[in-house]
This record gives C-alpha cells, structure tokens and sequence, in this order.
C-alpha cells in the first residue's frame, strides 16, 4: 500500500511541476514503464518519454535507517528548453537529502529508449 501511495505522490509531483500554459502541439506518451517490487520491500522503478523530448526515469527502495524507514530514490530527467538545448539532471535523494548533478548537452542526461541505471533489487542491496 505504501508503495502505491509513493508512487501515486511522484506522478502527482511530476504532473504539477509541468510548465503551465498554451502548447502548440499536444504532448504524446511514446513510452512507459512501470515495475514495483511485489515483496512489499517498497522497490519500485518507472520510465517514460513524450514525443516532445521529455524524459524520466526513477528507482526507489526502502533503507532502514533506525526507528523507520527511508526512501533511497536515484533517478533523472531530461528535457529541451524553449531556447532548443537538452537540460538534464541526474539526482539521488536518502536520509541526507536530495543530491542532484545538472547539466546542459547530449552527454550525461537520460536517453530515449534507456531506463535509469539501477534495478531496484540491486538499489536495495546497496542499501542495506
């Protein structure tokens, strides 16, 4: 249940943090992705395109840290600028908080066709 309230609470997140305003074309879905760990350990990961060059992709598990629980989210998105450069940020978030890299250009963001780097089963061995 948990797992379902996270990752209903990122889409949300995901689609207020949409730019605001009139679009020429409407924004298609060309992928998606969705993977949840069925052990009830709170793993989950997602991926999805739109035909206007937005990217995301996102893994998640539960570490324990103490008294409860945290999320150790990794993840990335990419997008293109009204200026028509690739804007990218890879991030990481866990008990010390969000940690993330930004950058501009082909290289180092999330490409079409590729899910983000770390299964949630092997994020959940890092973790502990």
């Amino acid at each position: 249940m948990k797992t379902i309230v996270i990752v209903l609470s990122c889409i949300v997140a995901c689609c207020l943090a949409a730019p605001q305003g009139p679009r020429d074309n409407e924004v298609q879905l060309v992928r998606y992705v969705n993977n949840q760990d069925q052990d009830q350990e709170g793993g989950y990961q997602f991926t999805y395109e739109l035909s206007d060059g937005q990217i995301r992709s996102e893994s998640g598990a539960l570490k324990d840290v103490g008294e409860s629980p945290v999320i150790v989210v990794q993840g990335a998105y990419t997008f293109v600028g009204p200026d028509g450069l690739i804007y990218w940020v890879n991030y990481t978030a866990d008990e010390n908080g969000f940690h993330p890299v930004v950058g501009t250009g082909p290289e180092g963001g999330i490409k079409p066709g590729q899910d983000q780097g770390i299964d949630p089963n092997a994020l959940k061995s890092l973790v502990g």
